[in-house]
C-alpha cells in the first residue's frame, strides 16, 4: 500500500493568489461535497465575487500540491448534466451538388 507524499507546497513562499485560490476552495468546500468541487467551480466563485481569478492552471497545481480532495479531471458524470431544454434540432436537407459548368474562353 503507498503512502501519500507530503504536500508540496512551501507555506512561508505562499502568494496572494495561493491564498485566494484555498479561501475559494474552503468557501465552497463548507457547501459542497469535495468530490464536486473543480476548477471550473473555483474560477465561477471568483466570477460571482466579481475578482479576477487566476489561471486554471495555477488553480489546478495548488489544489494538488495541498493534495486537496476534489473532483476529477475531465468531463462532469453524465447524471450531474445539466437538462438539455431546447427542442432537437431539425435534420438538415440533402443539397445535391451542381454539376460542374463548362469553362468559358476568355473574350479575344
Amino acid at each position: 500500500m503507498s503512502r501519500r507524499k507530503p504536500a508540496a507546497i512551501r507555506w512561508d513562499h505562499v502568494t496572494d493568489n495561493h491564498a485566494a485560490i484555498l479561501e475559494a476552495y474552503f468557501s465552497l468546500y463548507q457547501e459542497r461535497d469535495a468530490t464536486t468541487i473543480g476548477s471550473g467551480e473555483l474560477l465561477r466563485w471568483f466570477a460571482e465575487r466579481g475578482r479576477t481569478a487566476p489561471s486554471e492552471a495555477l488553480i489546478r497545481t495548488v489544489l494538488a500540491d495541498v493534495q486537496a480532495p476534489r473532483r476529477g479531471g475531465g468531463r462532469p458524470a453524465h447524471a450531474t448534466a445539466p437538462v438539455e431544454t431546447r427542442p432537437p434540432l431539425l435534420p438538415v436537407p440533402i443539397v445535391r451538388p451542381q454539376p460542374p459548368r463548362p469553362r468559358r474562353s476568355p473574350p479575344r
